[in-house]
């Protein structure tokens, strides 16, 4: 049997990456492999199909705060691709609950960790084989 596959986090460098970076709590480290992007707005639809396609439980898309982007619109840029992924997911019968995207600050641990948490709560609500 093959190792269990985690939840993928797309993590801004600027951003999320650092909070990620912080925190202390290995629980919830655990339960991601994180993915370090210059701009959260780099995530192309097909890295997030991708993952899915490759039997990770969820994919989340961690961003700057609104207003706050290094890149000025990266994260507006991602938000829109992560709805189009959901609209597609939706439109194939798959839970679109996989894929999140939140916006957090780079002193944001105690957010990063919440997240991941609950996201890897929601997938295993929803999908018990990944437990």
């Amino acid at each position: 049997m093959g190792e269990k596959k985690k939840i993928v986090a797309f993590c801004c460098e600027n951003s999320s990456y650092k909070a990620a970076g912080a925190v202390t709590e290995s629980s919830a480290l655990d339960l991601v492999d994180i993915v370090r992007l210059p701009c959260s707005g780099k995530v192309e639809i097909g890295m997030v199909l991708k993952c899915l396609e490759k039997d990770h439980p969820g994919v989340l898309i961690l961003s700057c705060p609104v207003d706050n982007c290094k890149y000025i619109t990266g994260n507006l840029r991602a938000k829109k691709r992560v709805e189009m992924v959901k609209k597609a997911l939706q439109n194939a019968g798959i839970d679109e609950n996989r894929v999140h995207m939140d916006f957090i600050s780079s002193i944001d641990t105690y957010k990063f960790v919440n997240i991941v948490k609950e996201m890897n709560d929601r997938l295993l609500n929803t999908h018990p084989v990944n437990r």
